[in-house]
């Protein structure tokens, strides 16, 4: 692990650099990608500021659950500057995503201009995580296993990592190919969560129900919640395909 980075007599953190390279590179993503759907405006910028504020938020509080009171409030100064986590980051700003949009009255779909940037920036921050040596994974005897705190392994974020950069392709590759806008969106929530949700099984983080980590049971809900979403979406746009020739049909005997 490479927790430190030394340039002369300063020491950066390399978890803290990729952090700050992740919002850097995802900002202007996501950028390039308001300006590409011609929607680079004064209220998409609100909100992504709202995502912004509501994820640093969420990534915050959320160590209450996954930490527990006693420790959170014992680690509190030091969480001011390190402890995050991601499925709080994710469900706090999308909250203030759905808090801006109510307060400016917007009516369209905006996820599809952030969804290309969430996993790439992902990836970095996992590749923080990884020189970091967070999160633990379960003890391994695989060839692949790295070493964390004197125990061979699972290298958990190397595997996140990898994922994401794949799902980054293909969110890639499908842009504007989805029946509606935000579907792209909740293509990635359902891909990620699934993803995330087999990725926990080689994690060393506790397991609360079922045999399950708190982050699987709450992408249990999300999985359906999202793919119902995805699947009502394509259901409509086939529903408005197949009805197509009828229509047109109908023209044609008038």
């Amino acid at each position: 692990m490479y927790p430190w980075l030394h340039i002369g007599a300063v020491q950066i953190s390399t978890y803290s650099l990729c952090f700050l390279a992740a919002y850097i590179v995802g900002g202007l993503v996501t950028y390039a990608e308001a300006k590409r759907q011609h929607r680079a405006t004064e209220e998409v910028l609100q909100v992504a500021l709202g995502a912004l504020a509501g994820g640093l938020i969420g990534a915050k509080l959320s160590m209450l659950i996954f930490l527990g009171p006693a420790t959170f409030i014992k680690d509190l100064p030091y969480l001011v500057y390190s402890g995050q986590a991601w499925t709080g980051g994710f469900f706090g700003g999308y909250a203030g995503v759905l808090l801006v949009k109510r307060w400016r009255k917007i009516r369209y779909a905006t996820g599809d201009i952030f969804v290309l940037a969430i996993p790439l920036a992902q990836a970095i921050g996992r590749l923080g995580n990884l020189l970091g040596g967070d999160p633990f994974g379960l003890p391994s005897t695989l060839p692949w296993a790295i070493m964390q705190h004197g125990v061979r392994r699972q290298p958990s974020a190397l595997y996140e990592l990898v994922l994401d950069l794949a799902l980054f392709v293909v969110i890639w590759r499908l842009r504007d190919k989805l029946p509606r806008a935000g579907d792209l969106f909740n293509l990635y929530v359902v891909s990620y969560c699934s993803l995330r949700f087999l990725v926990d099984f080689t994690r060393a983080d506790p397991r609360v129900l079922f045999g399950l980590t708190m982050v699987q049971i709450l992408y249990a809900l999300a999985i359906p919640t999202f793919g119902y979403k995805l699947w009502r979406s394509f259901r409509a746009a086939r529903l408005a395909k197949r009805a197509q020739p009828q229509a047109q049909s109908a023209l044609e005997a008038a």
